[in-house]
């Protein structure tokens, strides 16, 4: 189900909307927990990192598709370790889920406003760290060696 459309690997586009849309998201929560005026929106917010959430499970599920394919063909210790990071990267949308959650709940608190954002800013930079270091495995995976060896 989650192998290929028209022939093509759904991977790499599951994992380019993860690796723009949860950096994006997560900016977005933050500052609707840290702008009170902009406290209005958390709800919109929470369904987009909901849709992160979405996109990070079928990146998963594709590119584990994707490694049954053709990640045999060729023993390469950096496609081992990401498809390690990217079985954990839904678990890090979650908790930007999790994250825009709490600060929708707080939104007309302000006095427990200071929670919403230290969840938020922790979700947000784990979040982000997490979509670098796996993509960054994926690419040196299929790029790398090519690169190298060419002019």
């Amino acid at each position: 189900m989650f192998d290929t459309i028209a022939g093509l690997p759904i991977h790499p586009l599951a994992v380019h909307a993860v690796v723009v849309l949860l950096p994006l998201m997560a900016i977005a929560t933050v500052a609707v927990a840290v702008r009170p005026a902009w406290r209005g929106y958390a709800l919109w917010v929470l369904a987009g990192n909901v849709m992160v959430l979405v996109a990070a499970f079928v990146a998963r599920q594709s590119g584990e598709a994707l490694y049954a394919r053709i990640g045999k063909l060729g023993a390469n210790p950096l496609a081992e370790t990401h498809v390690g990071y990217g079985k954990v990267m839904p678990l890090f949308a979650l908790f930007l889920v999790a994250a825009a959650a709490v600060v929708h709940l707080l939104r007309d608190r302000p006095k427990l406003a200071p929670v919403g954002i230290v969840v938020a800013v922790v979700a947000a930079l784990l979040g982000i760290g997490w979509t670098v270091v796996t993509g960054d495995t994926g690419a040196r995976a299929v790029w790398e060696d090519l690169v190298t060896n060419t002019n």
